[in-house]
C-alpha cells in the first residue's frame, strides 16, 4: 500500500472480506503530507476548488463558503468542514469543464499541495475565470520500506495500487520493473507515468475513484485465485 498510512488502511477497510482474507497488507507510502501552514481568508466574494481531501483537511474551515470538488470523498470531506460543496466530476477535466458551462461569479482559490496535475487554474485563467492555487500541503517523497522492497524479487503475485500520477511515477523509481507485480491504476493518467510491460500486470479502474478501484483490484485477485 503506496497511499499516507490512513487512507491505505481506509481503502482495505472497505474492500470485500472475502478479498482480504487472500491478502496480506505491507505499508510503504510513497509520499508523506506535511502542512505547509499557509493562512487563507475567504470572503463572500471566494470560492475553493479541491481535488483532493488534503486540500480540505490543510485547508482553512468552510465556514459557508462555495466549493467546487473532484469526486464523492473530497466532496464529503469538504462538507463535513463547513464548505457549501458542490460535487463537479470524478476527475479535473470534469471539474473545469462542468465550471466553464456554468462559470460562478467569484474567484476561484484551489486549495491544494505543492504538486499539482491537470493545470486547473491555468485553464480557468484562459477562460477570463479569475483563479489562483495556493498549496497548503507539500507531498514529500519517500523511499520504500525495506520489507516492502523484499517483494519485488518475490515470485508471488504481488498487488500494487496506484492512485494518484504522482504515486505512480515515484514507485516506477523505486523499482522499474518487477515480474511478480500487479498494478491497479486509478486512471490512464496514472498509468501513463509508468511502463506498464515491465511489470507482471497493469489494470486500470473502470471509474477514477476508491469504489472502482476496490471491484478492479478484486477483479485482479480473483484471476488470479482462478489463473
Amino acid at each position: 500500500m503506496t497511499r499516507p498510512r490512513a487512507a491505505a488502511r481506509a481503502f482495505l477497510a472497505s474492500l470485500p472480506k472475502d478479498i482480504t482474507a487472500q491478502v496480506t497488507p505491507v505499508y510503504s507510502p510513497l509520499m508523506a503530507i506535511k502542512a505547509l501552514g499557509e493562512k487563507i481568508t475567504f470572503t463572500p466574494d471566494d470560492a475553493a476548488i479541491f481535488t483532493s481531501a488534503n486540500g480540505v483537511v490543510y485547508g482553512p474551515v468552510g465556514d459557508g463558503n462555495r466549493a467546487f470538488c473532484v469526486g464523492e470523498a473530497t466532496t464529503k470531506a469538504a462538507a463535513d468542514a463547513g464548505w457549501v460543496a458542490e460535487m463537479r466530476g470524478q476527475t479535473a477535466d470534469m471539474l473545469v469543464d462542468s465550471i466553464l458551462r456554468n462559470k460562478p461569479g467569484q474567484k476561484l482559490i484551489h486549495l491544494c499541495g505543492t504538486h499539482t496535475r491537470g493545470n486547473i487554474v491555468g485553464r480557468l485563467t484562459g477562460y477570463g475565470i479569475i483563479a489562483k492555487n495556493v498549496a497548503v500541503y507539500d507531498q514529500v517523497a519517500q523511499p520504500l520500506t525495506a520489507e516492502a522492497r523484499a517483494l519485488v524479487a518475490q515470485e508471488t503475485p504481488v498487488l500494487v495500487p496506484l492512485f494518484s500520477p504522482r504515486t505512480a511515477a515515484l514507485f516506477a523509481l523505486e523499482v522499474p520493473s518487477a515480474g511478480s507485480m500487479h498494478i491497479i491504476l486509478l486512471s490512464e493518467a496514472v498509468k501513463n507515468e509508468l511502463d506498464e510491460h515491465m511489470y507482471a500486470s497493469a489494470t486500470v479502474a473502470d471509474a477514477p475513484d476508491a469504489d472502482a478501484m476496490c471491484k478492479t483490484l478484486a477483479r485482479v485477485v480473483s484471476d488470479l485465485s482462478t489463473g
